[in-house]
């Protein structure tokens, strides 16, 4: 069977800080069934230095243009919504992304003749994978990740009939979190809805899971925050917790991990705390630096919010990430964490914007005794092997391209 994945943010490399969970998706895929064939489709990124074409051991990798000059083509890459916060002037850009993307991928298409196109993301990806897929009766799939959906609410009547038809002529769709889900099923009535669950399934995103699990717990008060630093993340609030955290341990110190358009306002911030000395910014950390950094810590954040915009995480891979490495995990219902973590344990769960709430979660894990942290390390490591990619791929596989 031959894929066509088209996807709007896909590194370029390993050392590439974009996001690289659809990487990682189609390479579990593979090794799951070899007789699977992938192409992926996505827009080139100037930070990333993309090529053309890449042939790499588990797929073929193209990339299409789609501004000039080539520096305006800032959408992709680290993901658009953040594009579109950090500067309203790469709207103008929007309409230029979706014909690029749709013109590449017809003529993808129509050259490697895929037996399906799998879109990440309804927007640009699914409208186009439609489109084209109409044109050249191909099949498409669609996962539909964050809040890739919801922008279309902000245009009347076109808005709702796109997302209506593009959910019905999908073949199959997924979504990576029960909040993910509900922003698609929103554009329907009931009625409806029992229709099309027969083509609906909620599946995350995968994760690789240590060799050896849970052999480097450390009872310490180190807090570890690993993601980009965009405002759904909220890692504002984080910053204001573990000030009043650190007022009460000395020893209490936090690592914010990772790259992303508010870290010059982040670390601004920090510079202000009472205990700045002990905020640390590592940067973008990846592979072994990653596996290391998670290792050393105890405590693992996901303060993500819901922006007034309404930009929001699907289930963050960086919380799956943390509960793999047996850490002390405090997630915001918000990001999407209440689908998989049961409160008090394997971690915790918070309301967002709410830096008290983060506070209180941070204190109610140190003041538990040795064996009951050993016990939520261990819980937090076993609900972590469901989000294995081995087991994840074959829920994808089976629903995809076997049902």
């Amino acid at each position: 069977m031959k894929i066509l994945v088209v996807a709007s943010t896909f590194p370029a490399s390993d050392g590439d800080p974009v996001p690289a969970f659809v990487k990682d998706q189609v390479i579990a895929l593979r090794e799951h069934d070899s007789s699977l064939v992938f192409d992926v489709l996505a827009p080139h990124d100037t930070r990333s230095g993309t090529k053309t074409k890449t042939i790499h051991p588990h797929y073929t990798e193209y990339r299409f243009h789609y501004m000039w000059p080539r520096k305006w083509e800032k959408l992709a890459g680290r993901g658009i919504m953040p594009a579109l916060r950090q500067n309203p002037l790469n709207y103008v850009i929007v309409p230029f992304l979706f014909t690029g993307e749709f013109l590449a991928l017809l003529a993808t298409a129509r050259r490697t003749k895929p037996d399906i196109i799998y879109a990440h993301w309804f927007t640009p990806q699914a409208v186009n994978a439609r489109i084209v897929g109409a044109l050249l009766n191909i099949p498409f799939v669609l996962t539909t990740h964050a809040s890739d959906v919801s922008v279309w609410k902000k245009i009347p009547v076109v808005g709702r009939f796109i997302v209506q038809n593009t959910t019905r002529k999908a073949q199959k769709i997924t979504a990576v979190s029960t909040r993910s889900m509900n922003k698609l099923l929103d554009f329907f009535d009931e009625a409806e809805i029992n229709t099309l669950k027969h083509k609906l399934q909620i599946i995350p995103m995968g994760v690789p899971i240590p060799e050896v699990k849970s052999t480097h717990f450390t009872e310490n008060k180190y807090v570890l925050f690993i993601g980009r630093l965009a405002e759904k993340k909220g890692v504002t609030y984080l910053l204001e917790a573990f000030d009043q955290l650190a007022g009460q341990y000395p020893d209490a110190l936090l690592t914010i991990a990772g790259d992303g358009p508010l870290r010059d306002s982040l670390e601004t911030q920090s510079k202000n705390l009472k205990h700045a000395n002990r905020v640390k910014f590592a940067g973008y950390v990846s592979g072994i630096e990653k596996q290391k950094l998670i290792e050393s810590h105890m405590l693992y954040v996901v303060p993500s919010i819901i922006t007034d915009d309404g930009d929001a995480e699907g289930l963050p891979v960086s919380l799956l990430e943390g509960l793999a490495g047996g850490k002390l995990c405090i997630a915001t219902h918000e990001s999407g964490a209440d689908d998989i973590l049961k409160d008090g344990k394997d971690g915790i769960l918070v309301k967002q914007k709410d830096a008290d709430a983060l506070y209180t979660a941070l204190t109610r894990i140190l003041e538990l005794n040795s064996n009951e942290k050993r016990t939520m390390s261990s819980m937090a490591t076993k609900t972590a092997t469901q989000f294995a990619w081995q087991t994840i791929a074959e829920k994808y596989y089976k629903f995809f391209f076997k049902e």
